[in-house]
């Protein structure tokens, strides 16, 4: 009997601490090439809530495109999340290349794909 109830109370345990993944409320399409080449891996992302990029993605994104439903300002000037971001990508086009990104701040076409560092993904209703 001991050994069901420690049984189950180590299943409890576990399943309270779900990793991050299991409570995103959505995601982020983000490839190493322009136009969704490369590798490319779907990272999970909790709205409200600064993502820092995997050691694979970090200073190195061609694309990115975020999940409909949702916008996400991605940092490319410091090395995490700022209050406002540097650019907002909707999923719709999304950010087929990062690499020749027109800068929302000067208007200069820039390399940002080889700086970013974070973003930060909230929910859209009129996003598509």
């Amino acid at each position: 009997m001991k050994t069901f109830v420690f049984a189950i109370v180590s299943f409890l345990a576990v399943a309270s601490a779900a990793p991050l993944e299991a409570r995103a409320d959505s995601a982020v399409l983000v490839c190493t090439e322009a136009n969704w080449g490369g590798e490319c891996e779907t990272i999970p992302v909790t709205w409200n809530q600064c993502a820092q990029l995997p050691s694979k993605f970090l200073k190195n994104v061609g694309s990115l495109k975020p999940s409909t439903g949702q916008f996400c300002r991605v940092t490319y000037t410091a090395d995490t999340c700022t209050t406002h971001g540097d650019a907002f990508i909707d999923p719709t086009p999304g950010a087929p290349d990062l690499h020749h990104f027109e800068d929302p701040a000067t208007q200069e076409v820039i390399d940002a794909g080889s700086k970013i560092t974070s973003l930060l993904c909230q929910q859209c209703t009129g996003c598509q």
